[in-house]
């Protein structure tokens, strides 16, 4: 088919740049400063340009959580992987917790081959399957309602024996929750005995510490995972006269951990293996065994599946001794492009007729930035789950390496002015039409849940858009500033908000070469076709369409400008 954009009848085209400029987690909350970072930080210039975007007619509110993003309900919290989904694609898709509660409902999962590979087959030799996963109800990477659906099916598919590794959350949910989640699976298992199934946890640890790397950021992290799950090894130097590494339950593991690094909290948990009373681990992997990986959100499970998955000629991020032959599926596929894992339980959407086809075929140059924690989000989910270019010829993409995960508390500006010099140079160069950046910090800053690096990371913020506003204002450019979901707004001083939010985000315009020849539509005007839920993210793929001169598609949610 054709992507070639029409032009808009009335012949309104901007032939300056636009910038989509998304900051990631900054989500509309309480005029509180004792409770809302942004509030304590007061943001002048981005308070200022917000506020000239009103009196212009030029702001709104928009959803970014629940069904505006493809998710079953308004108590689902919106996330970056949806949210760029939905900016990048213009449309709304099922998105992962839905997606899989959809089969779960319809019972397609179990009916799949890949079921009866991965389940049915290590069932009928006798072997053992090993799950692995966030574990959480966060709904942000996992859900334990479906990890309990997912044990449900193993044993009715045949499973008899059953060994479960644990990701503690503690970021997508309280910091210190872990054991509500420990207790809650644990019953579940201690459940199946009367089946005649053997079914124990065999490993955990930190969901930041252990396997849940994303983008490359740290191999490490995955190899911990590896090492735990797959050899039933906590490495030497995550043991101390403080802390064995070695259980016999996930409780005491837990409960140790707090005891020696009571800073560490649920995320940064050190790894550990439950052991047997001769002291023997009681869920290494061999040969004949079967994985699944629960957790249904792309970006922290690529790594782990590729150590699963790569040949030694192509693994090369860490020595992973002998590996065993296994049956490894993931929930969904995390990478569609590149289709890893190979084995996948539960179909992705088919996202087509992204912004980007339609922009690059209509003959507008493009360019994407941000720091390594945020780069697939600008270009993997924004093309809607697809790794490359669309067309190298006529766009860039350009990342700047993060600093480690562990340094995000204490230094709460991360990489947000590195990322502004190259968006700048990239405006300089005249070079492209429509440019997006991520700035991560309110998200990752966010998770830490300290208050005090937050409001710092949000005047670091005022500072880069102040400089990245005199760079579009320079080119007679347009400046939209947005969010993907809400976290950094809802904080408290005790560190115990770390999770992302149901809140609003903001979509402000700033046009420099505006002469009143349109507006947004007020808040109080739902736009045909969006029903009660109003303007949301997937509205601003249409609303750029229009300010760069063309017709939004059909297929496409409603744009927010109105002509006047």
């Amino acid at each position: 088919m054709s992507y070639k954009l029409s032009a808009l009848p009335s012949g309104f085209r901007k032939e300056g740049p636009i910038v989509l400029c998304i900051l990631d987690g900054y989500g509309l909350g309480k005029d509180d400063p004792s409770a809302n970072p942004i509030v304590a930080a007061h943001p002048t210039y981005i308070n200022d340009l917000i506020e000239k975007s009103k009196s212009a007619g030029l702001y709104k509110q928009i959803r970014a959580h629940g069904p505006a993003v493809g998710l079953p309900s308004e108590s689902d919290m919106g996330n970056s992987e949806v949210g760029h989904n939905a900016m990048g694609a213009g449309q709304i898709y099922s998105q992962g917790t839905m997606l899989v509660d959809e089969s779960f409902k319809t019972g397609r999962m179990f009916k799949t081959e890949n079921w009866k590979t991965v389940v049915g087959e290590t069932a009928s030799h006798s072997g053992t399957l090993h799950m692995f996963g966030l574990l959480s109800d966060g709904n942000i990477h996992s859900h334990i309602g479906q990890v309990e659906q997912l044990i449900d099916g193993a044993v009715e598919t045949g499973i008899k024996t059953l060994r479960i590794h644990v990701l503690l959350d503690g970021r997508d949910v309280p910091p210190e929750s872990g054991l509500k989640y420990i207790d809650m699976i644990e019953a579940k298992l201690a459940s199946l005995a009367a089946k005649g199934v053997d079914a124990k946890i065999a490993s955990g640890g930190g969901r930041m510490y252990v396997t849940m790397d994303r983008y490359n950021s740290d191999w490490n992290i995955v190899r911990r995972g590896w090492n735990s799950m797959v050899h039933g090894i906590v490495e030497e130097a995550d043991i101390s006269d403080k802390y064995k590494g070695y259980y016999h339950s996930a409780r005491e593991a837990i409960e140790a951990c707090r005891a020696a690094f009571p800073d560490k909290k649920d995320q940064y948990n050190l790894p550990f293996v439950i052991v047997d009373e001769a002291g023997s681990p009681i869920g290494k992997m061999k040969d004949g065994d079967a994985v699944i990986n629960w957790n249904f959100r792309g970006d922290r499970a690529i790594q782990i599946s590729k150590a699963f998955e790569l040949p030694d000629t192509e693994f090369t991020f860490f020595d992973r001794g002998t590996k065993p032959k296994v049956r490894y599926a993931g929930l969904l596929e995390y990478d569609t492009e590149v289709h890893i894992p190979s084995q996948f339980l539960v179909p992705p959407p088919e996202i087509s007729h992204t912004l980007s086809q339609y922009l690059l075929a209509s003959g507008v140059p493009s360019y994407a930035i941000a720091e390594t924690h945020k780069f697939g989000h600008v270009t993997f989910f924004w093309n809607g789950n697809k790794s490359g270019y669309i067309d190298e010829a006529h766009e860039l993409y350009e990342v700047v390496p993060s600093l480690p995960n562990s340094e995000t508390e204490t230094h709460p500006e991360m990489k947000a002015k590195e990322v502004t010099d190259k968006l700048v140079a990239a405006l300089e160069s005249k070079k492209y039409r429509f440019l997006r950046v991520n700035y991560a910090n309110g998200d990752m800053v966010g998770h830490t849940g300290n208050f005090d690096s937050c409001v710092k990371c949000v005047q670091c913020l005022d500072r880069e858009i102040a400089r990245l506003d005199a760079a579009v204002r320079a080119q007679n450019g347009i400046l939209i500033i947005t969010a993907d979901h809400g976290n950094v707004e809802d904080k408290d001083h005790k560190g115990s908000k770390t999770s992302h939010t149901c809140a609003p985000v903001l979509f402000s315009v700033t046009d420099y070469t505006y002469k009143g020849e349109y507006t947004l539509i007020p808040d109080t005007v739902k736009p045909d076709g969006e029903g009660k839920e109003g303007s949301g993210l997937s509205n601003i793929a249409a609303t750029v369409m229009n300010l760069l001169g063309f017709e939004a598609p059909d297929v496409y949610r409603k744009s927010m400008i109105q002509f006047k």
